[in-house]
């Protein structure tokens, strides 16, 4: 899986690489105190990483709730795990033998 993930990251460099060949040429960009004369490719790529971070930062609420809700599972399974452990060591052996043979019986 890993080869895949490898693969797919070269192919999107490569075409990353292709097409900020292609777009080299210069563009006035306009932001809110003045204006400056930077490449297309240059701002594409600004574009885009403020559009990733705004995605992450959107996605941070969910994650912390997801972690809890997990973190709480797992606290939940643990505690079920020692209780039936505990029900399984609190019987005694010759309980726990008649039961074995009686379900081989039947």
């Amino acid at each position: 899986m890993m080869y895949v993930y490898l693969v797919i990251v070269f192919i999107v460099a490569f075409f990353v690489a292709l097409f900020v060949q292609i777009n080299n040429y210069p563009i006035n960009l306009n932001y809110f105190w003045g204006t400056k004369e930077v490449s297309l490719a240059l701002a594409l790529f600004i574009a885009f990483v403020i559009g990733f971070l705004i995605a992450v930062i959107a996605r941070i609420p969910q994650d912390l709730t997801n972690r809890r809700r997990f973190k709480s599972l797992e606290r939940e399974l643990f505690e079920k795990e020692n209780r039936l452990k505990s029900y399984y060591l609190s019987q005694s052996p010759s309980q726990t033998q008649e039961k074995a043979e009686g379900e081989e019986k039947g």
